[in-house]
């Protein structure tokens, strides 16, 4: 799908290479393999190529390096449907801004390998484009290929020493020929074809754990990767016992601007000794001065793709506009002619009851997929709780490091593994893959993978997801999304003769196998309910008749119901569907009865008890334990949400509509505030007071979700013959008294703060403010990042009552998306407009009001500052006045 056209920018995301073209370019792979993109200096796109799926393969790029005319060459490595097995590989060529690439060499001897092929180091010079064919005992050839493409010339093979399997492999010319090495050594191929061992060296502090990767040859250096400390480091080739680390991950830290993830996925070296970096989600550049750096994580459309977008969106418009004209002709101007009522029935039922196939398709596929995620999670979880008689602990525990790598241990764990899939195809197999890590000293590294990019030894970071394997044997499915693709998995744990656990078994499946298999579900959902639409659309044009004497007895019963009188009774004799309905419309009437009588049993039965959620903070097991003054203090946010304007919509309802109105709202929302380990302390008619005493960000997410939810809620009232409702929501923070009063024969939960009516009286003045979701600066400094939360700084406000002002904030990330935008496009000026305020500079204050009332006329803070700073500046401000709004 196309991009807004006010979207002028674009983040970057699961990043695994990069290299650096001609005059500043870069190229970068993104998006799991799947993208290619090439930019300038200025972080602009000039070239974006996207992968998909062509004839059930699996596509994804895996190397890319820039050509001396500036076109992008890559490898395209072809997967099997299920995206594990090697299919083919493709050395691609991109012209410049072309997103249709010159297929320049395919081999398919890769075969057999998992997720990576045989062609290694893919590096170009001139007019030609060099790489390595890896062919296991006949040798490592590295061959020659024209970059306009043809036969590729082998210009020079060498074998590798006994036992060693090649990893990567860096260098063109005889005798400056380098590779790594499975088992995480660098060797050097002497112009004689032997290889001599450089990495690690006795003498040096480096072990084969400190696996080198992405090795880059430059100025009689050989950088690479270490993984183990994911650093970049570097070997002196004159002495290759004199190591050096370029950068340190606590380096990286500080040069990465703020990045989630350090893990170094790329590294590339420039022609000044600079080091470009790609990790998870962004580009780090640090010139060769050490000095200098930056990041790039996002990127800027090109002139090109914004005019193209636009173009887009306008023949969309258009389109849209015709059809609506389209509609009104045939639904407004034709039916309102005298016309047979046959043709009147066709026009009004087939829409909807073709929209309604196509919902009901949608639903069918969604409970379908949903059933197959499920199933195959459980699958999953069966095969990791295998992994603990699978897996030989002991055997898992002798393996110490890299040099390990295909020893008697390794083959046998390789074995075990694979003896799940032993003699079976790729069709059987259906892309299940394995991983094997070892826990020791409290970290996880990877043994062995079906990934034959994944390295063993490499580290991999403890987490919530995976503690709970190693600390008490549970089984845990979860899915996962990186550079190398998106998965489903489950995990469990290995253990050794001791019955210690010392390692993890992973079994999981590339998510695209699921989604295509879907896919065709879905196609095969549309095509049978589209034939089965036909036969229903003849079946009700033929027994709507028939069908409207019983409807309209079932009618009159239900609103009689509505009216009130809950002992009706619909008497319908037909054998079909409407008679099942008005049967269970006879059985509702006489649940709701019940209902009644026991709602108003319940009620006067347990109104001396305090509600179960405040037990657990005054440190109560139950409430027999519960006494009078029993009471906690803490610091905590407190939420005050009300329906907006409810009186009014209360007199337009009967007492039970009421009651069943706020005992809807009150089940639709109080949810939401448990689930962020809130408590609700007291319903308030219209809406209710919720604590939260852990984070603010409980809070915060709490009051967002609400808001989202309320769209919903609202849709739920139209359908239900309800007009729709707004919230009013103010957040606070600040030390209370959570408690219990009353008297022994009534006693209830409460809570003693002046916060709290700061609080209730910021809920009434959110309407004022234009708000939905009000919450002060107290609150707001208190929450860990508050830059990812879409707001507005509202100003100092005075209240009434109250001597000193209160800073507030407009928080806007659960508005609707209209809301949302224009509050978006004008907060800067707003911002800006306050602080002119504050400053006592009325007029530049008062002007910069109108242009935020210019874009969004429904801004009644900007209304409300806007008269403000007219009144002053026509007046001149109070004595004293401090900045603030008189609210």
């Amino acid at each position: 799908m196309a991009n807004l056209p006010f979207e002028g920018e674009r983040s970057l995301s699961y990043l695994s290479k990069t290299s650096i073209g001609q005059g500043g370019l870069v190229h970068v792979i993104a998006d799991s393999r799947k993208e290619l993109i090439q930019l300038d200096g200025e972080r602009v796109i000039l070239q974006d190529v996207k992968l998909g799926d062509e004839d059930g393969k699996s596509h994804g790029f895996t190397e890319v390096e820039s050509a001396a005319d500036g076109s992008m060459i890559a490898l395209d490595t072809v997967l099997d449907e299920y995206g594990l097995y090697v299919h083919e590989e493709r050395l691609m060529r991109y012209e410049p801004g072309s997103k249709e690439g010159t297929i320049l060499y395919t081999y398919d001897g890769a075969v057999g390998n998992k997720r990576l092929g045989k062609i290694k180091g893919v590096q170009t010079q001139g007019d030609h484009v060099y790489f390595y064919i890896d062919e296991a005992e006949a040798g490592i050839g590295l061959m020659r290929l024209p970059l306009t493409g043809g036969a590729p010339e082998e210009i020079y093979r060498f074998t590798l020493p006994g036992e060693r399997y090649l990893s990567e492999v860096a260098g063109t010319q005889q005798g400056e020929i380098y590779y790594s090495t499975r088992r995480g050594a660098i060797y050097h191929v002497t112009a004689g074809g032997e290889s001599s061992k450089i990495y690690p060296l006795p003498e040096t502090e480096r072990t084969s754990r400190n696996f080198p990767e992405s090795l880059q040859l430059h100025d009689g250096r050989l950088y690479f990767i270490d993984r183990l400390v994911n650093a970049v480091s570097s070997i002196s080739l004159s002495k290759p016992g004199e190591i050096r680390t370029e950068l340190s991950e606590e380096e990286l830290a500080v040069r990465s601007g703020g990045a989630e993830f350090l893990e170094i996925m790329d590294v590339e070296v420039d022609d000044q000794g600079g080091l470009q970096l790609a990790m998870d989600d962004r580009i780090v550049y640090i010139a060769a001065n050490k000095q200098d750096s930056s990041v790039i994580t996002s990127l800027a459309h090109g002139k090109s793709e914004i005019r193209q977008t636009w173009i887009f969106w306008t023949a969309a418009a258009l389109l849209a506009l015709a059809v609506v004209a389209l509609l009104r002709m045939v639904y407004i101007h034709w039916l309102n002619r005298r016309v047979s009522l046959f043709f009147k029935q066709v026009f009004a039922i087939v829409p909807i009851l073709v929209v309604s196939m196509f919902m009901l398709s949608n639903f069918i596929y969604d409970s379908f997929s949903t059933r197959m995620e499920d199933e195959m999670q459980r699958q999953l979880s069966l095969l990791a709780r295998n992994g603990q008689t699978l897996i030989d602990g002991d055997q898992l525990s002798r393996l110490a490091s890299p040099s390990d790598y295909g020893n008697a241990d390794y083959v046998a764990l390789r074995d075990k593994m694979g003896f799940l899939y032993e003699n079976e195809d790729p069709s059987i197999r259906q892309g299940l893959y394995s991983t094997l890590y070892k826990y020791e000293n409290g970290q996880f590294f990877v043994i062995m993978d079906d990934d034959d990019g994944v390295n063993m030894f490499k580290p991999f970071a403890v987490t919530e997801t995976n503690k709970p394997v190693v600390e008490s044997g549970a089984i845990v499915s979860e899915r996962w999304e990186d550079a190398t693709g998106k998965f489903m998995y489950a995990i469990g744990p290995v253990y050794d003769s001791s019955g210690n656990i010392v390692g993890v078994y992973e079994t999981g499946s590339d998510l695209n196998v699921l989604y295509q298999s879907n896919t065709t579900i879905y196609q095969s959902i549309l095509r049978n309910i589209g034939l089965s639409s036909l036969v229903l659309i003849a079946m009700v044009l033929g027994v709507t008749y028939w069908l409207l004497r019983s409807l309209r007895k079932l009618r009159k019963s239900v609103m009689e119901m509505a009216s009130g009188n809950w002992d009706v009774h619909v008497n319908i004799r037909s054998q079909d569907e409407v008679g099942d309905l008005g049967e269970q419309f006879n059985r509702m009437a006489q649940h709701i009865r019940t209902y009644i009588k026991d709602i108003t049993t319940f009620s006067e039965a347990s109104h001396r008890f305090v509600p179960q959620q405040i037990f657990k903070y005054l440190g109560k097991k139950g409430i027999t334990e519960v006494h009078l003054g029993d009471q906690v203090q803490g610091n905590m946010s407190v939420m005050v949400a009300n329906i907006r304007s409810f009186n009014q919509l209360s007199k337009q309802l009967s007492p039970k509509q009421n009651f069943d109105f706020m005992n809807g709202f009150l089940k639709r929302f109080s949810p939401f505030v448990r689930q962020e380990e809130g408590l609700i302390s007291k319903y308030l008619g219209a809406g209710f007071m919720a604590l939260f005493p852990g984070r603010s960000e409980d809070a915060i997410r709490a009051a967002i979700a609400i808001r989202r939810e309320l769209a919903a809620y609202n849709d739920s009232l139209i359908a239900s013959g309800y007009r729709p409702v707004d919230m009013g929501i103010a957040i606070h923070k600040g030390p209370l008294m959570l408690g219990i009063v009353g008297e022994e024969q009534r006693m209830e939960g409460n809570v003693i703060s002046d916060d709290v009516n700061v609080t209730t009286a910021l809920e009434r003045l959110s309407d004022t403010m234009g708000s939905s979701l009000l919450v002060t600066k107290t609150f707001f400094d208190q929450l860990r990042a508050p830059e990812r939360i879409r707001c507005r700084y509202l100003g100092r406000i005075g209240m009434e009552g109250k001597d000193e002002s209160v800073e507030l904030f407009d928080v806007y990330e659960g508005d609707s998306d209209k809301e949302r935008q224009l509050k978006d496009r004008t907060k800067t000026t707003f911002e800006k407009g306050i602080r002119l305020c504050q400053e006592g500079r009325f007029y530049d204050a008062r002007e910069t009001f109108v242009e935020v009332i210019k874009l969004n006329r429904f801004d009644k803070a900007a209304k409300l500052y806007f008269y403000l700073c007219d009144e002053y500046y026509q007046k001149g401000s109070s004595e004293g006045w401090n900045g603030t709004l008189a609210v």
